[in-house]
């Protein structure tokens, strides 16, 4: 069985709109990436996921996938760039959409102009509000293969509660990073750990980590010293690693 067919969906793909639908998913999050799986699998479509522009790259060489989907925060490279690149390949009938946390105007305007035809804001609460998102951009790009019954007709499915090994995971490799970028003032290292944590933190609805990383993310864009405001995540990382207890408290939507 091909590695990226779900047997869950294959039970409901008659029923599913995205039945058919191929997609690369550039996002270096594992936790992240997982909700994006689970619905995207849930929908019927097909995906594949990569964690970098070079891996992207790489892999659009060979594959031709109906979508693909660009997280803006990738570790070797802007997800603009990478936009742009897709773009400019000009296959048909492709469809490119960025993921963010930011949905500011200037950033949809700019991945607008490097050639993405939708963006979906992170976090991405249910199953629902995706499979209209998607199918939304899909249609205005004159995209008719999406078909069968969106489960926004019946109700809605959170997708929250997702894999915590992967959330650990996401956590223990940016304190890791953190630990080396701080003493070094790695500057673009300080920016990629602080909007990577605001990310992982909206997705898993922990108010505590998106706080601490804007406030961070803040102080590193206005030039101003970050050195305490980095030292209070990193501390903040190593206590949601070393607890025993849930990882993530405080649950709620973070705007």
């Amino acid at each position: 069985m091909p590695h990226d067919i779900d047997p869950f969906t294959a039970n409901f793909a008659r029923s599913r709109p995205l039945v058919g639908v191929t997609i690369l998913l550039a996002e270096d999050s594992r936790y992240c990436s997982e909700a994006v799986r689970l619905m995207a699998l849930r929908s019927g479509a097909r995906l594949r996921r990569v964690d970098s522009v070079k891996s992207a790259c790489k892999h659009l060489k060979l594959y031709k996938p109906d979508i693909v989907i660009v997280d803006l925060g990738l570790p070797d490279g802007s997800g603009i760039d990478l936009i742009r690149d897709v773009a400019g390949r000009k296959i048909p009938n492709q469809i490119t959409i960025a993921l963010s946390g930011d949905d500011s105007a200037h950033v949809q305007e700019a991945v607008k102009k490097a050639g993405a035809q939708g963006f979906l804001g992170k976090p991405i609460q249910n199953l629902s509000k995706f499979q209209d998102q998607i199918v939304a951009i899909l249609k205005a790009s004159g995209m008719e293969r999406v078909s069968g019954t969106k489960v926004s007709d019946r109700g809605d499915e959170d997708v929250a509660d997702l894999d915590r090994q992967a959330l650990f995971d996401d956590l223990d490799r940016i304190r890791k990073l953190l630990e080396t970028a701080l003493p070094e003032n790695d500057r673009h290292k300080l920016r990629y750990c602080a909007q990577f944590v605001d990310s992982v933190g909206q997705t898993a609805r922990d108010v505590e980590l998106t706080r601490q990383a804007r406030v961070f993310f803040s102080r590193i864009e206005s030039g101003a010293q970050s050195d305490k405001s980095g030292r209070q995540m990193l501390e903040l990382l190593r206590r949601k690693l070393s607890e025993s207890t849930p990882l993530i408290r405080n649950r709620e939507h973070v705007a």
